[in-house]
């Protein structure tokens, strides 16, 4: 597809066995008649998130997506396909974005195993925190209140001034894959498939929700992770 990573080669074998993972699942929901939607959520908690709740908000954004689109439709969760460690290194962002691009691409550039690709903006991270349109950082605030008296990490965030403060402006204000390296890079994926494909056959692209417009389906951004 013409995009370049500064990927670490000892991830090689981790992402290859990560990308025949994802593909043999994509096999097996396509045989069951299932429409493929990927689902680009924010992991990172760079900018203040946390990463567990990231994780978590993705599932619940698979978990929506599925309900509503029915048993005729998978999500793909990429916080499910977590890549181990190698020699004691995480993982980091072009590891990642390396499987993803030939997962999303396919050996051809053309897409073929997605139907479509949600990307998650501030009303998906909001509907996670069941935070109404009005007093969102209140909201998120008494969230992280009521669980930190169980999780110890979030109780960390919960009782710094500057930890709560970058929490709360995260996941009011940026919590949203317009804020994502990676995500950043998935969409560009995205505009590139459908500039290889003819109008009518090109993978819909949705932005909380909302139908991209035809000029957003082949308008690249500024890069993530990729090397130009």
């Amino acid at each position: 597809m013409g995009l370049k990573y500064c990927a670490d080669p000892a991830f090689a074998t981790t992402i290859e066995a990560g990308v025949a993972k994802i593909r043999q699942d994509v096999r097996t929901q396509r045989q069951a008649g299932r429409l493929i939607i990927y689902a680009s959520t924010p992991i990172s908690p760079r900018g203040g998130g946390v990463e567990k709740v990231n994780l978590a908000i993705a599932a619940s954004v698979k978990a929506r997506l599925e309900k509503m689109y029915g048993h005729g439709a998978w999500v793909i969760d990429p916080g499910v396909y977590q890549l181990p460690k190698v020699d004691g290194k995480d993982a980091g962002g072009s590891e990642y974005m390396v499987m993803w691009t030939r997962v999303l691409g396919g050996d051809d550039g053309a897409g073929r195993d997605i139907d479509t690709a949600h990307f998650t903006g501030p009303a998906d991270m909001r509907a996670f925190f069941a935070c109404g349109p009005e007093d969102v950082t209140g909201c998120l605030g008494r969230w992280l209140d009521a669980r930190s008296a169980t999780d110890a990490e979030l109780r960390r965030v919960a009782g710094d001034t500057d930890a709560r403060r970058a929490f709360v402006r995260y996941y009011a204000l940026r919590a949203s894959t317009a804020y994502s390296a990676g995500a950043h890079d998935e969409w560009n994926i995205f505009v590139r498939i459908n500039r290889k494909r003819t109008l009518g056959d090109q993978i819909a692209i949705f932005f909380e929700g909302r139908s991209a417009s035809p000029a957003e389906m082949e308008t690249e951004i500024s890069p993530g992770y990729e090397a130009r």
